[in-house]
C-alpha cells in the first residue's frame, strides 16, 4: 500500500515537473556600434590536429555611436585576432581590442570570442572594460559582436557590436 502511494506521489511530482517546463523568452538586443577594423597580413601561429591558430593583426579602426552618429571610438593599432581555423573549416575568432573613447580619451579592452567562416563573418561573446564614465555602464552588460567582411576584402571587416536590452 505505501509503495503504491510513493509511486502515485512521485508520478505527480514529475508530471507537474515536466508540464512546468517552459522556454526562456528570446533575448532582444540593440546595435550600439559599428565600424571599420582595418587588418593587417594574416599569418599562421602553428597547425595542430584540430586547426591552425591564426595572428591577424588589427591596425586601426573606428567605432561609431549608432545612436549619436557621432564616431565613438578609435581601435588602436596593436590588437590582434588570434583565432583557430578548425579542419572543418569553422573559424573560432579568439580577439582583443584596444579602443580610445573619443569623449574621455579613456581607454577599453574588449575580448571576442565565438565562432563563424573565416573572411566571411562571425559571431561573438564580447566583454568590454573600461574606466570611461560614459561607456562604463557596458562594463556589466552582456555584449556580442558580428564581423563582417566584404566579398574579396580580407583587410577591412565591419563590427557591430550589440548589447542586451
Amino acid at each position: 500500500m505505501r509503495t503504491s502511494t510513493v509511486v502515485a506521489s512521485l508520478a505527480a511530482f514529475f508530471a507537474g515537473a515536466v508540464q512546468a517546463v517552459t522556454p526562456a523568452v528570446t533575448p532582444q538586443f540593440e546595435a550600439l556600434f559599428v565600424g571599420v577594423l582595418e587588418i593587417g597580413d594574416v599569418g599562421t601561429i602553428n597547425n595542430t590536429t584540430f586547426g591552425s591558430r591564426l595572428y591577424a593583426p588589427i591596425t586601426g579602426g573606428n567605432l561609431t555611436d549608432l545612436v549619436s552618429g557621432q564616431l565613438a571610438g578609435t581601435v588602436l593599432a596593436g590588437s590582434s585576432d588570434t583565432g583557430i581555423i578548425s579542419q572543418s573549416g569553422i573559424f573560432f575568432p579568439d580577439a582583443v581590442l584596444s579602443v580610445r573613447w573619443e569623449v574621455d580619451q579613456q581607454l577599453a579592452y574588449l575580448r571576442a570570442a565565438g565562432v563563424g567562416k573565416i573572411f566571411v563573418s562571425d559571431l561573438a561573446y564580447v566583454h568590454l572594460e573600461t574606466e570611461s564614465e560614459t561607456y562604463s555602464a557596458l562594463n556589466s552588460r552582456f555584449l556580442l559582436g558580428n564581423v563582417t567582411f566584404l566579398e574579396g576584402d580580407q583587410s577591412h571587416a565591419v563590427l557591430t557590436i550589440f548589447g542586451a536590452v
